[in-house]
């Protein structure tokens, strides 16, 4: 719990700070595109540096991986903060100390869900999973509007101050605690140099998944699921504005994030092992929300979708990484982890890249007022005119969505991966060090 209390309050720290510093991008520069690139400097190094990681995770020193993740992005934030105050902050060291501080804080979920499976009890692992998935709903809901409110009383630099706050909370917590140590067959240092060292690590993390089908659908499944949700992301504002206001809007993203706060919520609430079956389950109705989002231009409607579709992350999530927990040997786990975290994950900058040029020149054309495929597609999307391409966009992902379940569910190396593959032995318990 303590644990989790730490991840938390600086994960909100880290929210506040990325909100302060695209404001401060956008004011200073009135740039869309560069305001963009603070968004793809704090995520890219997830995707780019986190693979390289694993070996790191399964080597070292829980702890110690977490304090250093901690600390280099607090030193990031600091720099950021003392430039800012000297009135000597440009645009290319901003974007090149967040990169810096998010390949520090890349390190922190393969470290997180290791350090999980090594204190937590199995039987416990899918409340301490979804206590995971609360603390990131937590940084979603409640940083935006903490941030609107911050902002204009204590300023950017208030907010980054913040942040390394949370960050030293954070290294005070993980100080105090006892870890897990690392398993003495893993701990041995790899005779490779360091670049080929990681990139070595990152190969047998990717074979491990490559080589277990189950694994490899359920990554396909899961980054399907995260590409569809940077399309959302993107397109979802202008799909409400084309037949509403803001005032709506803010209702819809407020309907999300209360759905993704009651999914997170209700692992927490059921306990027990949920396997494969609630994954592939959930992702279907992940799937139908989408298409009932999509179905026609009512506030009402795409509320739902939206509430609909974020209940469902949390309750993935979390039953996925337990499975995963479970079948993945613990000194494989940093590698294994970090390589899942970043096919994933990689999915969302191309769906950011994506969802404009499609919506505009493929979708949007498509179902333009006077298009010939207008009148036969407009009813499953509620007619013609702006906004029902994007829509159909979404109502495509969603039955593609649908259709890849069925697929893994026909598969028997996905619909049977908890019985094909054996449970890892989990460390001992006890095996704590100060």
């Amino acid at each position: 719990m303590l644990l989790w209390l730490g991840q938390t309050v600086s994960g909100m720290g880290s929210h506040l700070n990325g909100f302060g510093l695209s404001v401060w991008m956008y004011e200073h520069t009135r740039s869309t595109s560069l305001y963009s690139l603070i968004a793809l400097a704090a995520f890219a190094p997830g995707v780019l540096v986190a693979p390289l990681l694993g070996g790191v995770v399964d080597r070292h020193d829980l702890r110690k991986v977490m304090m250093l993740g901690h600390g280099g992005g607090a030193v990031c934030t600091v720099l950021i903060a003392l430039l800012l105050w000297l009135d000597r902050l440009s645009v290319g060291a901003l974007l090149a100390l967040v990169a810096a501080g998010a390949a520090f804080n890349s390190v922190q979920r393969p470290a997180f869900t290791k350090a999980t499976t090594l204190m937590v009890g199995p039987e416990q692992l899918p409340r301490a999973n979804g206590l995971m998935q609360l603390g990131l709903a937590l940084g979603y809901i409640v940083a935006p509007l903490l941030s609107g409110v911050l902002l204009p009383l204590i300023g950017v630099t208030g907010l980054l101050i913040i942040d390394v706050i949370a960050a030293a909370l954070s290294l005070a917590v993980l100080q105090a605690l006892r870890m897990p140590a690392a398993p003495p067959e893993e701990a041995a240092p790899v005779k490779a140099p360091l670049g080929g060292r990681a990139l070595l690590d990152a190969a047998v993390g990717w074979r491990y998944i490559r080589e277990r089908p189950g694994l490899l659908g359920l990554q396909v499944l899961l980054t399907l699921m995260s590409f569809n949700l940077g399309i959302l992301q993107v397109l979802v504002t202008p799909l409400v504005m084309s037949f509403t206001d803001v005032r709506t809007l803010g209702a819809v993203m407020t309907a999300g994030g209360v759905g993704m706060l009651a999914g997170s919520l209700l692992p927490l609430a059921w306990g027990g092992a949920r396997g494969v079956w609630t994954v592939l389950g959930f992702v279907l109705l992940q799937g139908l929300f989408m298409g009932l989002g999509a179905s026609r231009a009512s506030a009402w409607g795409v509320g739902a979708g939206a509430f609909g579709v974020l209940f469902t992350v949390p309750v993935i999530m979390s039953c996925n990484q337990t499975l995963w927990q479970r079948k993945v040997p613990t000194g494989l786990q940093g590698r294994v982890f970090a390589v899942h975290a970043a096919l994933s994950g990689g999915a969302i900058p191309a769906a950011y890249l994506l969802s404009g040029p499609l919506a505009d020149h493929v979708f949007e054309p498509m179902m333009a007022v006077g298009s010939p495929l207008a009148s036969a597609l407009g009813p499953w999307v509620g007619g013609a005119g702006p906004g029902r391409g994007i829509a159909l966009f979404f109502l495509l992902l969603g039955a593609a969505t649908v259709l890849l379940v069925v697929a893994c569910t026909l598969l028997p190396s996905v619909r049977r991966v908890e019985q094909a593959l054996p449970d890892a032995p989990p460390e001992p318990l006890p095996g704590l060090t100060s």
